[in-house]
């Protein structure tokens, strides 16, 4: 549907460079990464709106990159999302026919289709758009952009200005109605979150580079370098190295900081004597209650005993901080297992990581 070839955009000093994705049709593509990575850069080049200073775009076949966004057929919410005060709710979503020139004979029956697809009925004859909810207002904005059935809907952190609960709302009530409707979307944030709950691809952006695209859930797993993995907020990063190979492929690489060896499934590119960085995530250190029997040999390849150095509870999950050895590692309990758990400081607890949980990296200067 979109695809970007070794795109460069100048903006100031900054520059993204050698940029190339591709969205499928009925995609919704995320670009993530933190503030100042260039992703709005990125949204206004292939939108049209910032011509690159190389590169091409291309809306199917068709090279795009020198056309207007008003001959590409898309469309564009803002993260102000530019709504006219000076205009009715329903003037505003005809404007985003009118905006295209004559606007269609089917005008009044696409607003009312989409005023009822995104609920706003009570609202649409509404004079004074400043009276509209947080909520209201990003439905108005989507409204005013879909309206015009776009080959692809453009979208800057509409969600980022709510509250955590309107925000999630908006946000599952956006992806399930993008999925119905089979809308190509390509949205830029910089909330992991979001990406993750809407995106059927993403791709990680930082200092104007993309590091990784793929799916969720491979980069969640296996990120490509440390600048994404802690970007994707995996905390649990030590300093190992590969020792050798068991007998079933498993690497067992050192942790001389927690004084243990770990066995690891994911090891492509690395072997015996190779320095690593090993990644763990929370959710996946399992705690063992103190009551539970001693597992059979074999049972837990990855059998660790820490130190409860301390907790807090954050409203679903209870997150432990154990200390091994001259580490300190984090894990995640949901808040009803946390309260069937016996914990004191100080407290000896074991703990196991399945060797297809541990993420290896190559190390880069001053890591982990």
């Amino acid at each position: 549907m979109i695809r970007a070839e070794g795109l460069c955009v100048r903006f100031g000093t900054f520059r993204l460079d050698g940029i190339d994705l591709r969205v499928s049709p009925g995609e919704s593509f995320f670009v993530l990464g933190p503030s100042g990575a260039g992703k709005t850069l990125l949204l206004e080049a292939l939108l049209g709106i910032r011509r690159p200073a190389a590169g091409r775009v291309f809306l199917g076949d068709r090279d795009v990159t020198l056309l207007p966004p008003e001959q590409r057929r898309v469309a564009y919410v803002p993260q102000d999302l530019a709504l006219f005060p000076h205009l009715s709710v329903r003037d505003n979503l005809r404007f985003g026919l009118a905006a295209r020139g004559r606007p269609p004979p089917d005008a009044d029956a696409r607003i009312a289709q989409w005023v009822d697809l995104l609920d706003l009925g009570e609202v649409a004859d509404r004079k004074d758009v400043s009276t509209l909810s947080g909520g209201e207002r990003q439905r108005v904005a989507l409204a005013r952009a879909l309206v015009t059935e776009p080959r692809v809907l453009f979208v800057d952190e509409p969600f980022s200005s709510l509250d955590a609960a309107l925000r999630r709302r908006l946000q599952v009530e956006f992806r399930q109605l993008q999925q119905r409707l089979g809308v190509t979307v390509i949205q830029v944030t910089h909330d992991p979150e979001e990406a993750f709950l809407m995106a059927d691809r993403m791709a990680i952006l930082m200092g104007g580079r993309i590091e990784q695209a793929g799916r969720p859930a491979d980069l969640y797993n296996r990120p490509a370098n440390l600048r994404v993995a802690r970007f994707l907020m995996l905390q649990n990063l030590y300093s190992g190295t590969v020792e050798g190979k068991t007998p079933d492929g498993l690497l067992e690489v050192a942790v001389p900081d927690a004084a243990v060896t770990l066995r690891a499934s994911d090891g492509d590119g690395f072997g015996p004597g190779d320095p690593v960085v090993v990644g763990i995530r929370p959710e996946e250190v399992i705690l063992l209650k103190p009551d539970r029997p001693d597992p059979a040999p074999g049972e837990h390849p990855n059998l660790v005993a820490g130190e409860v150095a301390g907790w807090v509870d954050l409203g679903h999950y209870r997150l432990v901080r154990l200390r091994v050895g001259r580490i300190e590692l984090d894990s995640w309990l949901n808040i009803r297992a946390a309260r069937e758990f016996p914990m004191a400081p100080g407290q000896t607890v074991r703990f196991h990581v399945r060797p297809w949980s541990l993420c290896l990296l190559p190390p880069e200067p001053g890591s982990p």
